[in-house]
């Protein structure tokens, strides 16, 4: 179903992520308006949200600004309930102070693996209960919550996706997540990969072009709840980088460490509910998707 021009505003506007979901989204049907902490060309403050009259100007929330990445969480213990739960507990006021017809659906961006914690023995349902072994994960939850609470007393229109691990588009090396990009820019230079544990860990990896396919599908549809948007499939870590390794046509040098307690091991996430709401399937496969990202990678 394709989307309705809508005017959308994107929080975390800085992040690699939001960059992707923005440029993706922006033209030529849809108005995007870039939020971030602080505001500079091109970027509202983050804090113009909590103004009943600039969310008026939405049909649609992206919010994926948020404070931590999973190995930052620990850390900083507590980062998220100083910044991100007060930030998203003041929007959704502000949402229910709205007449009904002004409020802009809220898309909040989840953590699929970080949320459910290990998976039983199939992977994980929305409606599973939740056991988040790390406080990103934790985090990620008490948001899920809060939004759900507010959904219940006020009738908001709100989305929460779970998202697998999205690929397939540059990050920098600096960042402390992203086991593909890293494993493609060690190959190419030579550098070693660290690994947290023996590369046993399952993990779903869901290629970029299928998780805005799937955003798309969300809008469209005004799905209300929460869904995950993954590939369907897990893969361990030794096999994705086997997979590197065949599409660059050299080996990478691997340096194990110690898989940290909060790193969840067997993350696998069932992704029914959103294609029985909407028809969406992804459409790469593991192989395929690494080799568009390595030719994609080396071509730079």
């Amino acid at each position: 179903m394709p989307v309705s021009p809508q005017r959308i505003f994107v929080t975390g506007g800085r992040g690699r992520l939001a960059s992707l979901v923005a440029d993706h989204f922006r033209a030529p049907a849809h108005a995007i308006t870039l939020f971030s902490r602080e505001a500079s060309p091109g970027f509202h403050a983050l804090d113009t949200l909590h103004d009943p009259a600039v969310l008026a100007g939405a049909d649609t929330i992206f919010h994926l600004a948020w404070s931590s990445l999973p190995a930052t969480s620990e850390q900083y213990p507590g980062i998220e309930q100083l910044h991100d739960i007060p930030f998203l507990d003041r929007l959704l006021t502000t949402l229910a102070q709205m007449p009904a017809k002004q409020r802009p659906r809220l898309v909040f961006f989840s953590s699929g693996g970080a949320v459910y914690g290990n998976a039983p023995a199939r992977p994980n349902r929305e409606d599973d209960p939740c056991d988040p072994v790390g406080l990103y994960g934790r985090a990620k939850l008490a948001a899920e919550q809060l939004i759900a609470n507010r959904v219940a007393a006020h009738g908001l229109r709100c989305t929460v996706l779970r998202i697998s691990n999205p690929y397939g588009y540059p990050v920098p090396s600096s960042r402390v997540q992203g086991l593909i990009p890293h494993a493609l820019r060690c190959g190419v230079t030579g550098q070693t990969l660290s690994l947290w544990g023996d590369g046993s860990a399952q993990k779903d990896f869901l290629y970029y072009t299928d998780f805005l396919s799937g955003l798309e599908c969300v809008v469209a549809d005004e799905l209300d709840g929460i869904y995950n948007l993954s590939a369907g499939e897990s893969h361990c870590i030794r096999q994705v980088i086997g997979q590197v390794e065949t599409e660059l046509a050299r080996p990478i040098s691997l340096k194990y460490s110690e898989a940290p307690s909060w790193d969840v091991h067997d993350s696998r996430l069932n992704n029914a509910k959103l294609s029985a709401a909407t028809g969406w399937r992804p459409q790469v496969a593991l192989a395929e998707g690494i080799r568009r990202a390595a030719a994609g990678y080396t071509a730079h």
